[in-house]
């Protein structure tokens, strides 16, 4: 080890050691039950800084590949090609398709697993165990072909799309609807 770098480590140590001696005094002066603030400086703003920017593309890349991954692998387009004022086409073959996917209990369960985050089949398999394996694989082809989840290439998590979350939320509210009708 170089003289210098042997230098700058004994410095290090001291300073740390004057860091701990501080925070003690801190803690020991401080109202019991009360909260802290520590003025981390200058240099370490820079590190959180480097480290939430790291965080924040990392959900940004998890965001575009589970929500703007079609289930083809196509990518999903942002724009609405009606805001131009064009009259708005319906596709009621899709519609019926997707309306298809959530007409059984089995698929809706999954969809209710998969909102709070992408799980692999077999954390899927284990959170619906009443659901056999083949059952819940073929379930899935007919949700991800629906365009309502997508796997991921990669890792192979299933994912549910921006659609395939509308779809869920339409469902629960139309089970709150017919659950008030029957309560009347």
């Amino acid at each position: 080890m170089s003289e210098d770098l042997k230098e700058e480590m004994k410095r290090l140590k001291e300073e740390l050691a004057g860091l701990r001696s501080q925070l003690k005094e801190v803690l020991e002066e401080r109202p019991k039950g009360q909260g802290m603030y520590i003025d981390i400086g200058h240099p370490m703003r820079h590190y959180m800084d480097d480290v939430m920017r790291g965080v924040a593309e990392g959900v940004h890349g998890e965001l575009e590949r589970s929500i703007f991954i079609g289930p083809r692998g196509v990518r999903i387009m942002r724009d609405n090609p009606y805001a131009e004022g064009e009259p708005e086409k319906v596709d009621f073959a899709k519609t019926a398709e997707a309306m298809n996917a959530l007409s059984h209990e089995h698929r809706l369960r999954i969809l209710d697993e998969l909102m709070t985050g992408g799980k692999y089949i077999n954390e899927l398999q284990e959170k619906l165990s009443e659901i056999t394996t083949s059952t819940l694989s073929s379930h899935l082809n007919v949700l991800e072909e629906a365009g309502l989840v997508v796997q991921e290439k990669v890792r192979g998590r299933y994912l549910v799309t921006i659609p395939g979350r509308t779809a869920y939320k339409m469902a629960r509210q139309v089970a709150r609807f017919l659950e008030r009708r029957e309560n009347e």
